[in-house]
């Protein structure tokens, strides 16, 4: 155990003496996430002033008086109108209008006769503050027409309301809250995870041999095992801080930021509490255990820095597939899940966060996250163990 030890240490001497792997590993994971909610948060406010700030300019055809006069009470509308439809995909690819409506030819003889009408809408999907604001009048004009044509029948309005929906929530903030952003967490987590991990495990196997000691470090009177035990520990340390300082990051980001609603920020502590983060932090231990034992056994053949990236770098496809699986309705953290690496993370988390988590299955997930740790440890050291790779 001394001897593992003493290898742990020398091989976190070797990576931390670059200013770059502390800045990598501890400074920008500690920072990112308070800098990254700030700049969201700014960044959302900054887009809503100036989308509320901006003027759209609309076309219309045979638009009644009252119509015009609804679009005209705000100041930020600008019209046009047009005495018959012409090209207007043109002018609002031209950006002469935004947006333009087409009522038809006697569209308030057809009001007042109480029959219905369609409307024509010309717009670009992609402009969501145009449609969203057109959308807005076309809904309060539609509501002035109905009470119009409930007082020309004189039917109250109160009468149209067949039923009042109550809804009784019963599921706590904390759990809502915990189910839709929940699944987000193992994102940050894992891919910063799996970006230490990448590093550090190529630099202690693919590094040592472009620096030409991996033949020292095999020549010391210590068990082949042991020397791959310690890097694959350096590595897995070096995926597990970042992750780790992100959480903190986390925690505090959403203490700093003032934004917040309080009730949100009150249901934020709760998930975040003691058992949840220690609970999230046992499943991030094995986990970055098995990354550092599969990218090293992934690199143990490469000779290069750039060869060992270009084989290692494809198993991203395999965190983020199951991640985004995570994140779809209808996949549920249940025994049919629970073995599934990443995936079962991506789902555990949320019920964590939830406060729903079924601790069987979270055990299960636990041990079958420690499996495919000792698994990936045991493949890279057969890797390391073949001097015909290590040495080449």
């Amino acid at each position: 155990m001394t001897t593992l030890f003493i290898i742990i240490k020398k091989e976190l001497t070797e990576l931390l003496r670059d200013k770059k792997t502390i800045i990598n590993s501890i400074v920008l994971p500690t920072l990112l996430m308070p800098i990254l909610m700030f700049g969201a948060m700014k960044v959302m406010d900054m887009v809503q002033k100036s989308n509320e700030a901006k003027s759209i300019h609309i076309g219309l055809v045979n638009a009644p008086e009252n119509f015009m006069k609804l679009v005209k009470s705000d100041s930020l509308n600008t019209v046009t109108n047009y005495n018959q439809p012409v090209d207007f995909k043109k002018l609002i690819d031209e950006e002469t209008i935004q947006t333009a409506i087409v009522f038809p030819k006697g569209f308030e003889t057809q009001m007042d006769s109480l029959e219905s009408s369609t409307l024509q809408i010309y717009r670009n999907g992609t402009k969501d503050n145009v449609n969203g604001r057109v959308s807005k009048i076309m809904k309060t004009y539609a509501a002035t027409l109905k009470e119009q044509r409930m007082a020309q029948l004189h039917i109250a309005p109160e009468k149209l309301i067949p039923f009042h929906e109550n809804y009784v929530e019963i599921g706590e903030q904390k759990e809502l809250i915990g189910k839709r952003m929940g699944g987000f967490i193992p994102y940050i987590f894992i891919l910063t995870m799996w970006g230490g991990c990448l590093l550090a495990g190529i630099d202690l196997v693919t590094g040592e041999k472009e620096r030409k000691t991996i033949e020292t470090t095999l020549s010391l009177p210590v068990s082949k095992f042991k020397i791959l035990f310690g890097k694959a520990v350096v590595a897995s340390l070096l995926g597990f801080i970042p992750a780790l300082l992100n959480l903190v990051g986390l925690i505090v980001g959403l203490k700093l930021i003032d934004n917040i609603p309080d009730t949100f920020k009150l249901a934020i502590n709760e998930m975040l509490n003691v058992q949840s983060v220690t609970m999230i932090l046992l499943l991030l231990i094995p986990f970055s255990l098995f990354l550092s034992g599969l990218i090293i056994a992934l690199v143990a053949g490469a000779s290069t820095f750039k060869e060992a990236q270009s084989k290692a770098s494809p198993i991203i496809m395999l965190l983020l597939i199951p991640l985004v699986l995570a994140l779809m309705p209808g996949i549920e953290f249940s025994w049919a899940t629970v073995f599934i690496p990443v995936l079962n993370i991506g789902l555990g988390v949320k019920e964590i966060m939830a406060g729903t988590i079924n601790i069987p299955q979270y055990i299960a997930m636990l041990v079958s996250l420690i499996i495919f740790a000792v698994a990936a440890i045991y493949f890279s050291y057969k890797k390391f163990s073949d001097e015909n790779a290590i040495l080449k």
